[in-house]
This record gives structure tokens, C-alpha cells and sequence, in this order.
């Protein structure tokens, strides 16, 4: 089973027609800000460090949202194998980190309010995660759909049952919310200890 880690750079990208059409409001409103404050001050001058102020912040808005997408593309390279000897986390087809059945120490689940959950498989010198957005976001979807899809939990439960079927002797231990939404078994479902 290979699992590829694109469904963060997949979210990113949905947001695109959305911080396009922000964009365009938002220099829509510095423009009228901009008008209206040279106007009432009189000054061009006023009215173009204004509106610069304003172009300053959506420009800087855009490069944080570069920033996040080429992280994301980064990570959109990398992927998780799971195989009958162990996990396997490889980067640009290459073998990143291995840690074979017998000497996975740790499952550890963590759900979260954004992503769902993730699973995070723990050797003694290293540890590999799977998140619940790289198996349920395998596609371009809308940005409704893609929240739909996370709030999903079939794929990351199938997959901490073939892990610990894998792994029997492994602790599997739980953050604070994966607790509580076990307790109402929403999230994993009682077959967790």
C-alpha cells in the first residue's frame, strides 16, 4: 500500500479561486478607501500610501500563500509504503525512513480539530506519520467536498487496524481529543485500547 502525501498541497490549491476573489475585494476596497481618503484630506500623496499600505498587506498575504504551497509541493513528493516488512517513508523515490514491524515501540493517534486524525507509527530512533488529509484527499475537489472528505474516518481506522495487526506488541497511546471522541466513539471506535 502506498500512500501519497499530496492531499495537503490539494487543500492549498482549492483556495486559489478563493484568495483570487479576496484579492480582487480587498483591492477593490483600498481603491475606494484610497479615493475617498483623498478627498477628504486633499492630498494625493495620503491617498497613495493608503492604498500602498493596503497592496503592501495583500502582497504579503500572497507570499505566505506561496510559501505555504511550495511546502506543500515539497511534501507532495514524499510518500508512505506499507509493506510486509515494515514502513517505509520515501522522498523523491528515495528511502527516507524504514522501520520494520518488530521494531515499531509505538502507535500513537492523534486526532485534531482541522485535519481529522493522523497516525503516527514510532521506532526507536524514528517515527512516520499518516495523516487522515493524505488518505481521504487523493484529488481536486472543492473545498466543501475536501472538509466532507476529512471529517471521514473509514480510511485512517482501516489503516490503524492493518497496523496493529501488524504490530501486536506495539503500545498504541492517544492525544486528548482522540480520548474524548473515542469515549463517543466518533472518531475510531472502541476497538482502541
Amino acid at each position: 500500500m502506498t500512500i501519497q502525501r499530496k492531499g495537503s498541497i490539494l487543500y492549498a490549491r482549492a483556495y486559489l479561486k478563493i484568495g483570487v476573489i479576496m484579492t480582487l475585494a480587498y483591492a477593490a476596497a483600498g481603491l475606494a478607501v484610497a479615493i475617498s481618503s483623498a478627498r477628504l484630506l486633499d492630498s494625493f500623496l495620503a491617498a497613495f500610501v493608503i492604498f500602498a499600505l493596503m497592496m503592501g498587506m495583500l502582497v504579503a498575504a500572497w507570499v505566505v500563500y506561496l510559501i505555504v504551497l511550495w511546502v506543500f509541493a515539497r511534501e507532495a513528493r514524499q510518500s508512505v509504503e506499507i509493506g510486509p516488512e515494515g514502513i517505509r517513508e520515501v522522498h523523491a523515490g528515495r528511502e527516507k525512513k524504514f522501520i520494520p514491524w518488530e521494531g515499531v515501540n509505538e502507535i500513537e493517534i492523534a486526532a485534531t480539530l482541522i485535519a481529522g486524525a493522523s497516525i503516527r507509527v514510532k521506532g526507536r530512533f524514528s517515527e512516520i506519520a499518516i495523516s487522515n488529509v493524505d488518505l481521504t484527499i487523493t484529488r481536486p475537489m472543492t473545498v466543501s467536498e475536501m472538509h466532507v472528505a476529512m471529517g471521514q474516518t473509514k480510511a485512517i481506522r482501516e489503516l490503524l487496524k492493518q497496523i496493529k495487526a501488524a504490530t501486536p506488541n506495539a503500545a498504541v497511546k492517544t492525544n486528548h481529543l482522540a480520548q474524548r471522541r473515542k469515549a463517543s466513539e466518533a472518531w475510531i471506535g472502541s476497538d482502541v485500547s
